[in-house]
């Protein structure tokens, strides 16, 4: 009887591999956007990959693709099926890593993405002198201030800034540095005023990041007795990434909220005057964010540990950080 298990325990595991080349290949085509798109990147035929997907879809007379000449569409069932099979496809990477770290150093692809000004000001030198050190590692980088999918967007390490709790259980998130923010404008706009109170903030332009919000509103803390209030403000320049925020401010067209970091040398260097520096305009969390610690690629590992080293020596010099 036992004899007997293990064999059918045989037959199902060779059912699975021979089944998995099918899910590797709708993978590629739904990562790709199409039949053409995945047939030119992995060099496997349209034909192939067009049959092996219809013999998957009449295997379990179901539909994963809507596709006619002119039209591919990835049906529900397909959207589902294809974040199932990302897990796996991750799953097997990390297998075969099992054997990779072995090997003396990282090497390989990642894929990163992370906000143009905090590439410039935070990241640029950490992840340039990561790739000087190990020089058999790939970086594809995705510089958007959007909020990514991991998944979807098939991202191996996104880097940002988050005010608000993570609420997905789904993903790993890292907090690596509390990130200060200031007010700050240009000397062409205050024209010689200095204000000394926040009332006085209405009565210049101000620049927001972020274009649907409802209410706009400055968190103020006060850092010598911990005082806080909410300033209202109706904002005249709204931008979805914060490079738009920053030029504009340094354009002299308002008062806006940015990281201290990013505008400490140009403060320093008189072309940026810090409103209120008293109060901190906000307080956010730097972090990193990836799907799961078990099995991570030796690559994706080093460089989250280079990151939270490198990010964390920053509070030592800079007031605009602090440990989580």
């Amino acid at each position: 009887m036992l004899k007997h298990s293990n064999l059918a325990f045989k037959w199902i595991d060779l059912k699975l591999i021979s089944s998995f080349d099918d899910f590797y290949y709708f993978y590629l085509v739904v990562k790709h956007g199409g039949f053409s798109a995945a047939s030119e990147a992995e060099n496997i035929s349209k034909s192939k990959l067009s049959r092996r997907i219809i013999d998957l879809e009449n295997k379990f007379n179901v539909s994963l693709i809507q596709r006619t000449t002119r039209h591919f569409k990835v049906t529900d069932l397909g959207q589902e099926f294809y974040e199932e099979c990302c897990k796996v496809i991750a799953q097997v990477e990390c297998a075969e890593n099992v054997l990779l770290k072995q090997k003396s150093e990282p090497q390989g692809l990642v894929k990163v993405s992370c906000p143009p000004l905090m590439m410039h000001f935070q990241i640029r030198k950490i992840l340039n002198q990561f790739l000087k050190t190990y020089p058999k590692v790939e970086i594809s980088l995705e510089l958007t201030s959007r909020r990514v999918d991991i998944l979807h967007d098939d991202i191996d390490l996104a880097i940002r800034t988050n005010f608000e709790p993570n609420e997905d259980s789904n993903l790993i998130v890292r907090d690596v540095i509390k990130t200060d923010h200031c007010l700050v404008a240009a000397p062409e706009l205050l024209q010689g005023r200095t204000i000394e109170h926040y009332s006085e903030l209405q009565d210049f332009p101000s620049i927001s990041l972020g274009t649907q919000k409802q209410n706009y509103i400055w968190h103020l803390c006060n850092i010598r007795n911990g005082e806080s209030v909410d300033v209202p403000y109706q904002p005249r320049i709204k931008s979805n990434d914060l490079a738009g925020v920053y030029y504009a401010v340094m354009d002299g067209l308002g008062i806006a909220d940015l990281p201290f970091l990013t505008v400490e040398s140009e403060i320093r260097k008189g072309k940026l005057i810090h409103i209120l520096p008293e109060w901190k305009s906000n307080i956010g969390m730097l972090q990193l964010v990836y799907v799961s610690r078990k099995g991570q690629r030796l690559v994706v590992e080093k460089l989250i540990e280079t990151l939270i080293d490198e990010l964390r020596r920053l509070p030592e010099s800079n007031q605009g950080y602090s440990f989580s």
